[in-house]
């Protein structure tokens, strides 16, 4: 199975989260300002969800432009002071209509401003690369 991750973090909380995933399922986590090299079976993509519960216009953008001969599956992880999922907002920003989310994914907290400064803790770092290692045993078993 091929894999990426690419995340979008202003301020280093969804990085910390797409490196532990990274480092699970054995690539290189890069932001969303990378395209992807070549096709993939699971694309990780990790944001937050900002005012009024939006993504980035930078990850939306990203989003907008894959293709499903570039990526046939997407989970999702997210970092935010209310623990929110980016579910809805990335279906939203797909175009094409063919690139399935596999769930809801997986959601830690995030700081925001002078709140939440030491998420992701390593214990939630630890469960986002737990939650993609499952997510990839669960997709190559089935």
């Amino acid at each position: 199975m091929k894999i990426a991750v690419r995340y979008y973090s202003r301020s280093g909380s969804t990085k910390k989260l797409a490196d532990a995933v990274a480092q699970a399922v054995g690539v290189t986590a890069q932001t969303t300002d990378q395209p992807l090299a070549e096709p993939v079976d699971l694309l990780f993509v990790g944001g937050a969800p900002y005012v009024g519960s939006q993504l980035d216009g930078h990850l939306r953008e990203f989003l907008h432009q894959l293709t499903y001969e570039q990526v046939k599956q997407i989970a999702v992880f997210s970092t935010s002071n209310w623990k929110m999922s980016i579910y809805n907002q990335t279906h939203r920003a797909l175009r094409d209509d063919r690139i399935q989310i596999v769930d809801r994914g997986y959601m830690g907290r995030g700081a925001l401003g002078v709140i939440n400064q030491s998420h992701p803790t390593p214990e939630e770092c630890a469960d986002a690369a737990d939650y993609a290692r499952k997510t990839v045993a669960r997709l190559s078993n089935g």
